[in-house]
This record gives structure tokens, C-alpha cells and sequence, in this order.
């Protein structure tokens, strides 16, 4: 897609969403227009990927977040889709964590912060004999690799598609099959090299949330992984094979 054409599709978006939109939070979201067409004229971005972004980042500011697009980190070894900042809702008893993620990100220790990861389902020709373990590890990876470095940790996908979430990384940290794990470590060292994803990673890494984009109505809902996982459960077991 030509430049001109996905500046032409985020300002249709843009107009599609102001009648709805608070003033406030249009304001926000010029700027982050403004981060998709610079990342756009780098040819570091594709519209079907910025768009459920753009949706995301404009459920997480009217939910308080101060959000940046493609944001860096461990070095820039990393990229997370949308970094969001906002005031701690809920005291988590954790000041270590809380020192660190402030060091790291220049955030107060009174802010919490998210990382999300938007998933669209794409599997690539190398992996057309087994996409459904492609996209199992490929999950395994984003959650093991990007969940350390923030409170919280969100995946989102198109209405579409199913996240292919291993189980054991729904179990509570602690409460995770050592053998399902190991199974795990295997994949992702067979698929991901730099950096790699380490067993600790898998372990203890947790997703906390869920964003599921229809992008045609412009809307996002979040979902309990816990209620995620169920409906998922529900859904194979009508559909057997």
C-alpha cells in the first residue's frame, strides 16, 4: 500500500470515529495519526496492523492511559505495538517491581504500566504445513518475551481469529506443567533465536488481558483471559477434529 493510500485510510478512520469520540480524546489521537504516518513513511508499518492498533490506543486513553505507538524495549531488542502509562488504580504491594518498571520506563512509582501486543492471525509460507503450532508459539514467545516489561501485559485480535494461548500459560504462575513448559522451550527455540525465550520467561510470565478489535463497527471489547479461555474450550468442543 502506497503512503498515500494509508494516510487516506487513517484519516477515514479518524472522521468515522469523531461523532462518537470525546474532544479530549480526538486531541490524543492526532498525535498518535501523526506517529502511524511518520512510522508509515518508514515503511515500518502496514494499515491492517496500525488500524486495530489506532482502536486499541483509543480504548486504552479513554481509560486513562497516556499511550506510545512502537515503543522500545530492552534496548530496542523489542518493540511493543502500543506502551501505556496512567495513575495506579490498585496498590499491588510490590515496590520492587514498582522501582523497576520506574527506573526503566521514567514513570512515577504511583503509575502503572501496559504493554500490548496486537496479534492478526498471519502465518507465513514457511509455516504452511503446521500454522497452528506456528501460532501457538508464536504466542508462547509475545507473552513470555514482552509480559516482564510492564504490570500488565494485553494481546489483542481481530473478532476473526482465536489466539492460539497455551494452556499451561493461562495456570497461575506456580501452578504450571513442567513438562507442558519444557514442550514449550522446545518451539520457541526451534522458531526464535534473537533474543531468546528463556524457560524462567515461560514460567512466569502472565497475560492479564485480552482485547478482542471489530474493526467494521470501530469497536474494542476487553475479555478476562480466564473468560477467553473458557469460550475457547466451549467452542472446541462443539467443533471436534
Amino acid at each position: 500500500m502506497t503512503k498515500k493510500h494509508f494516510i487516506r485510510d487513517m484519516d477515514e478512520l479518524m472522521t468515522r470515529l469523531k461523532p462518537t469520540t470525546l474532544p479530549e480524546v480526538m486531541n490524543e489521537l492526532v498525535n498518535v495519526r501523526e506517529r502511524f504516518v511518520e512510522l508509515s513513511h518508514r515503511r515500518l508499518v502496514k494499515i491492517n496492523h496500525s488500524i486495530m492498533q489506532f482502536l486499541c490506543a483509543k480504548h486504552l486513553i479513554e481509560n486513562g492511559y497516556r499511550v506510545k505507538i512502537e515503543y522500545a524495549l530492552n534496548g530496542g531488542t523489542l518493540m511493543a505495538d502500543i506502551f501505556g502509562v496512567r495513575k495506579r488504580l490498585i496498590d499491588r504491594n510490590d515496590e520492587a517491581k514498582d522501582a523497576i518498571l520506574s527506573e526503566m520506563h521514567g514513570t512515577d512509582e504511583d503509575e502503572e504500566t501496559l504493554v500490548l501486543e496486537v496479534e492478526t492471525g498471519f502465518v507465513p509460507p514457511k509455516a504452511a504445513l503446521h500454522p497452528g503450532t506456528y501460532r501457538k508459539t508464536r504466542i508462547a514467545a509475545k507473552i513470555a518475551r514482552y509480559a516482564g516489561f510492564s504490570h500488565y501485559f494485553y494481546l489483542a485480535t481481530p473478532h476473526y481469529h482465536v489466539l492460539q494461548i497455551p494452556n499451561t500459560m493461562f495456570e497461575r504462575v506456580g501452578h504450571r506443567d513442567d513438562e507442558e513448559l519444557a514442550k514449550l522451550k522446545e518451539l520457541c527455540d526451534a522458531q526464535y533465536f534473537t533474543p531468546p525465550v528463556l524457560y524462567d520467561e515461560l514460567a512466569t510470565s502472565e497475560i492479564q488481558g485480552i482485547f478482542i478489535v471489530n474493526v467494521d463497527k470501530m469497536k474494542v471489547l476487553e475479555v478476562d483471559p480466564q473468560k477467553y479461555r473458557y469460550t475457547v474450550i466451549q467452542a472446541e468442543g462443539i467443533i471436534q477434529m
